[in-house]
């Protein structure tokens, strides 16, 4: 199996375009009690899988904190590698220090 290096990747959001340092998807799957009153008792919960929340995080080189609360989210990078969709901010932080550049750091919750 091969690796592929993370340069070359784009991350537009609403339509601005992001100086990205890293990035991570991370995919959870929600459970729902799916237990009912006709059980035996004594009885195990029923889980039942319901859907699945992807969030996206990021860091970036900027001079603006991102602050759009909804809109399309493109990566596009090497190979294979490539999402589109709609995304909700979930955190967003901007900082610098002396002789640093301004970094961010965002994360979406994306449908």
């Amino acid at each position: 199996m091969a690796g592929s290096a993370a340069m070359g990747i784009s991350i537009t959001y609403n339509s601005q375009g992001l100086t990205a340092t890293s990035f991570n998807v991370s995919d959870t799957v929600d459970n729902a009690d799916g237990s009912h009153l006709g059980q035996n008792p004594g009885d195990r919960r029923q889980y039942v899988p319901t859907f699945v929340q992807r969030e996206i995080s990021c860091d970036y080189i900027a001079n603006s904190i991102i602050t759009s609360q909804t809109g399309a989210i493109s990566i596009t990078g090497p190979g294979s590698l490539s999402f589109t969709g709609n995304a909700t901010l979930t955190s967003s932080s901007l900082g610098g220090s002396v002789g640093d550049l301004i970094k961010g750091s965002i994360t979406w919750r994306v449908a």
